[in-house]
């Protein structure tokens, strides 16, 4: 599944900290935001990551799962790509 993950982080440490993760399982779209595709185990695994981290009383994560049929609706204009996702996995 393919998840847009968003973040608003008070302090620059934190935020440089999530970021670095997330960059582990996605493709930055802007600043704070996030494209990836990744199993519900790999998302957990995120989450929990990311949740050590972050002031939940300062700092604010959300993340939003797209399914297939959307993504394939998602426009793209300007700079930038469409995230197409793998069908099949070579590992």
């Amino acid at each position: 599944m393919i998840y847009f993950i968003s973040y608003d982080i008070a302090d620059s440490k934190r935020r440089r900290e999530v970021s670095k993760i997330l960059e582990n399982f996605g493709i930055r779209i802007q600043y704070s935001f996030f494209e990836c595709e990744m199993e519900q185990s790999q998302l957990e695994k995120l989450k929990n990551e990311i949740l050590k981290i972050i002031h939940k009383k300062e700092d604010s994560l959300r993340i939003y799962p797209l399914c297939q049929d959307c993504n394939k609706n998602v426009v793209c204009c300007g700079n930038g790509e469409i995230y197409i996702p793998k069908s099949f996995y070579i590992l």
